[in-house]
Parts: structure tokens; sequence; C-alpha cells
């Protein structure tokens, strides 16, 4: 016997569905409070945009802190439904520090608003070759990623893991819960 994988309805997929990891900004600055910023507003405007905007453009981050708060502008402009920007956002950080897991893991949540599954998916593996600081993110992406190219298996898969990382996340067991897995023949 094989066990075989059923799933319900695909999941919806709205912009900011995929999970998104911050990064820290530390001591008092323009960087920290672009990151402050991003983390209270799921629904940004161009009002806190601007706060990211003028701390990279201040002039006063340098090495890690202007990379995260590239990563972090990235996040509010994909939350504004400025993938395209986001990406760009996300692209100087990599090239600025192209070992930083955090990066990966939201090019990747950019990918899966796109719908670019295979670029999501390759960018999320990519994240946790290089320990993402936020594993139980990538996995929940990954399962999304799959799950939309037509891979119900590796989706249920993926989900698990991030359910196994992080028990108490409530997003993974909704999805989870469209699944059954059944017993039969190949």
């Amino acid at each position: 016997m094989v066990r075989k994988l059923l799933f319900g309805a695909a999941a919806t997929l709205i912009v900011g569905g995929a999970a998104q990891s911050q990064v820290v900004v530390l001591g008092s600055s323009l960087g920290k409070d672009c990151y402050v910023t991003v983390l209270s507003n799921p629904m940004p405007s161009l009002t806190h945009e601007r706060v990211c905007d003028e701390a990279i453009n201040s002039g006063t981050l340098q090495g890690r802190d202007l990379t995260a708060t590239h990563i972090n502008r990235g996040i509010l402009r994909m939350r504004m439904n400025k993938v395209d920007e986001a990406l760009d956002d996300l692209g100087v950080a990599k090239k600025r520090r192209p070992s930083m897991g955090a990066i990966y893991l939201n090019e990747g949540a950019a990918f899966i608003t796109m719908g670019d599954h295979a670029s999501a998916i390759a960018s999320l593996e990519r994240s946790l070759e290089l320990d993402t600081q936020d594993p139980h993110y990538a996995h929940f992406n990954l399962g999304l990623a799959h799950e939309m190219a037509g891979d119900p298996a590796e989706a249920y898969y993926s989900f698990n893991k991030a359910l196994e990382i992080s028990p108490d996340w409530e997003r993974p067991k909704i999805e989870l819960e469209r699944f059954t897995v059944v017993e039969g023949e190949s």
C-alpha cells in the first residue's frame, strides 16, 4: 500500500499571505524606527514607507543595519503590493550581505505573491541552507509555494515541518486541516 495525499481547496493567498521575517535593528536610530514601523503595521501606507526611506537615505546606517533596513522596507513594500520595488530592496540587501537567510525568506514570500512558485521554492530553500532565524516561516511558505505549484505531498510535508518547529503557531494547523492522507495503490 502507498500513502496518497488528498487535499481540499487550494490555499487562498492574499498580499501578505506568505510569512515574512523582519530583521532587528538595534540601538537608537532611524533604522530601528523602520524596523518598529514594519513590526507594528501589517497594512502600511506611504507614511510608513517614508520612515524607511529616511533611514536608508540618511547616510547614518552602515553594515548590517543598512542591509536590515533594506529588508524591512522590502517587507513594507510587499505589504503595499509594490512587489517589484520590494524585490529591488531585497536585491540591494543580497548584494550587501548574500549570506543573510532573511533576505531569501522574504524574497520567497515576494515570489509567492507574484505567482512565481519555482523561484519562491529556490529562495526559500536557500534561506534554510543559510539557517534563517525563522525556519518555521520558510517551511510554511514552502508549503504555499509547493501547493500552488501542484505538489501537495511537498506542501503537506512543509506545513508539517513548520508546525513541528513552532507547535503553537495556528497558520500551519489551519492549512493542514485541508489535507487527508489515505491508503491506496500506486
